[in-house]
């Protein structure tokens, strides 16, 4: 059985995804000349798939806290950083914003940012605290940009 969720995670979560709608809402009408920046979303998006192929859905959650039997993966975009799905969500969504090119969609992606490194911050706790190996993990990748950050 799971334990309930953190109120935290709660808001987290909701901050996360209303970070999204106003990264993605067309605050400005015409977009001219600005496509290049969709690569950086593609990009994103191959980031993301490359990370689904390597963690089986059903082993991670929208929460911070880990579902009672996830398992540690350390393969595949795993092995440079700590949070490939994440860094996918970032890559995309920066994309997007500057596409869109907008003062809320930039401010979209900052409440984004905010809610991914509070995730990160409270899943790291609790990925220590469930894997007796996750220390030594840390100590061998990074968490979203490889030999970066």
């Amino acid at each position: 059985m799971s334990r309930p969720k953190a109120a935290v995670s709660h808001v987290l979560v909701a901050l996360q995804f209303s970070a999204i709608v106003i990264v993605a809402w067309p605050f400005v009408a015409q977009v001219a000349d600005r496509a290049q920046w969709l690569g950086l979303s593609a990009l994103g998006v191959i980031v993301g798939l490359y990370t689904l192929a390597h963690n089986k859905l059903g082993n991670f959650g929208i929460y911070p806290e880990p579902i009672p039997d996830a398992c540690l993966i350390t393969t595949g975009p795993y092995r440079w950083v700590r949070h490939p799905m994440y860094t996918s969500l970032l890559l995309f969504m920066l994309g997007i914003a500057l596409y869109r090119d907008a003062w809320p969609n930039y401010i979209g992606f900052g409440l984004l940012c905010a809610a991914v490194f509070g995730k990160m911050q409270r899943e790291e706790v609790h990925l220590h605290a469930k894997f007796a190996d996750y220390s030594d993990y840390v100590q061998r990748t990074h968490r979203l940009l490889p030999r970066i950050y």
